[in-house]
């Protein structure tokens, strides 16, 4: 029985995994409108080196109701962070990256996101 759940459990978590992987990713930053349809997840990738103290954070001022926060995964120095999201309902926000150097906020970026029907 234990096996069988085992079992169950890295088949949900792969394909989790394969989910994210696939996302649709946004690079656009603005004043450029990033057009996602509705019910799509899709992704922000971001450079990030913790060698150096650096941190990409999400901010909190994007409207919720229209863009859910996935969380996001690290991949290291090379490939960088991932920012996993989900389109929720039609409109547009914008999404904002803090980068932070130990303490101190180093820069932003800015990706406006407008959600269209399927």
């Amino acid at each position: 029985m234990l096996k069988k759940i085992c079992i169950v459990f890295m088949a949900f978590f792969i394909t989790s995994c394969f989910q994210f992987c696939s996302l649709k990713q946004i690079k656009d930053e603005s004043p450029v409108v990033n057009v996602i349809q509705n019910d799509t997840k899709f992704k922000i990738n971001l450079p990030e080196d913790h060698s150096s103290g650096q941190l990409w954070q999400l901010g909190e001022n994007y409207d919720h109701t229209k863009i859910k926060n996935w969380g996001a995964v690290w991949h290291g120095v090379e490939k960088g962070i991932d920012f996993n999201l989900e389109a929720l309902s039609t409109g547009q926000t914008t999404l904002s990256l803090i980068l932070w150097k130990y303490n101190d906020k180093v820069s932003n970026k800015d990706f406006i996101v407008n959600i269209i029907n399927k």
